[in-house]
């Protein structure tokens, strides 16, 4: 090839090449046109999740999204209320799909507890301290069991035992006081509202009979359950027929408690004595009954029936003892007697 047409096509490629080099240049320093790109993040479900679920935390997700796929609806980061913490969800939503608004009901509706509660069911509440209320962290959608614990049998001087017993199992937990909504910061901030005395349950109606006389019986304590989504799926009603758990009484725990309920019974039976009283002497007819045995004609030693009582035979009559004979110190040897006649 000649010198000349080489330089021609070394000069026309470099050329090309320069032109490749700078729309690769301007199309990497341009930025992509609005729409085109994932810049939204909408809230997602993070696991399978039924209708009538309490959305926590975990429940919820943040899924990177482009603007023109946003679902009609969708709640989006930068959106009011796309917290969706206590909401309530109206139907369900597989992993991973948008929730829009739709799906939930908020937490601050008015006819948010009634379309909490699963058909059939009952709102109750139940009274709760920091202790039985687990120091305040069981928060709405939690799941937990009531414990009763009562004191049975006791006196102004003898105290009676104690015994603890599970009487609802797997409750939902609708609301903490007035408030249907996990607190969103920590209880231990300044302006962190006060301590609830109450928690709101879900539950059977014969249920809501067994939390207001247990109530009366004694002081509730709530138990927490466990956080699994799993565990969430079937409806909760606290009278799930679970294996009975046995209650547990004073004497259980404490050793002290199970010698203190034995030593009143040794007491009572050392001052045990054998009563003696007088002998009653029944007669029917011409039987004679002491208590003895089942009966007879005669027992010597018991006094005679009346003198011409019908059925009595004529004893000869004896002679009369001598003065000062033994008759009368055998008369003050008798027992005393009491006689029934029928």
């Amino acid at each position: 090839m000649p010198k000349p047409l080489r330089m021609a096509v070394l000069i026309i490629a470099a050329g090309i090449g320069a032109f490749i080099l700078r729309q690769l240049y301007v199309s990497a320093s341009t930025p992509p046109p609005p729409g085109n790109t994932a810049d939204v993040r909408v809230r997602v479900a993070a696991a399978d999740l039924p209708e009538g679920l309490l959305l926590r935390d975990n429940d919820l997700a943040w899924k990177p999204m482009a603007r023109a796929q946003v679902p009609a609806g969708a709640f989006v980061e930068s959106q009011p209320g796309a917290d969706l913490k206590g909401a309530l969800l109206r139907s369900r939503v597989e992993a991973g799909a948008p929730i829009r608004a739709d799906n939930v009901i908020s937490a601050g509706a008015p006819d948010f507890l009634a379309a909490a509660l699963q058909p059939g069911m009952r709102a109750i509440s139940v009274p709760v301290d920091d202790v039985s209320g687990n120091a305040g962290l069981i928060q709405p959608g939690d799941f937990v069991d009531v414990v009763l614990t009562q004191q049975i049998g006791g006196s102004a001087t003898t105290p009676g035992t104690f015994e603890a017993e599970t009487v609802v199992r797997r409750a939902r937990v609708l609301a903490v006081g007035s408030e249907f909504q996990r607190a969103k910061g920590p209880a231990s901030a300044p302006d962190a509202p006060v301590r609830a005395r109450t928690v709101t349950l879900e539950v059977a109606p014969r249920t809501a009979q067994v939390v207001l006389v247990a109530t009366r019986l004694g002081s509730l304590s709530l138990a927490l359950r466990s956080f699994a989504t799993s565990d969430r799926r079937q409806a909760a009603g606290g009278d799930e027929q679970e294996p009975d758990t046995p209650p547990v009484w004073a004497g259980d725990v404490s050793r002290a408690a199970r010698e203190a309920a034995r030593a009143p019974a040794a007491r009572t039976d050392m001052g045990t004595r054998p009563s003696q009283g007088n002998t009653v002497v029944i007669y029917r007819g011409s039987s004679v009954d002491d208590g003895s045995r089942a009966g007879g004609t005669g027992t010597p030693g018991v006094p005679p029936l009346p003198a011409g009582w019908p059925g009595t035979p004529v004893a000869p009559v004896a002679p009369a003892a001598p003065v000062g004979g033994n008759a009368t110190a055998d008369a003050a040897t008798q027992a005393p007697r009491t006689t029934t006649v029928q």
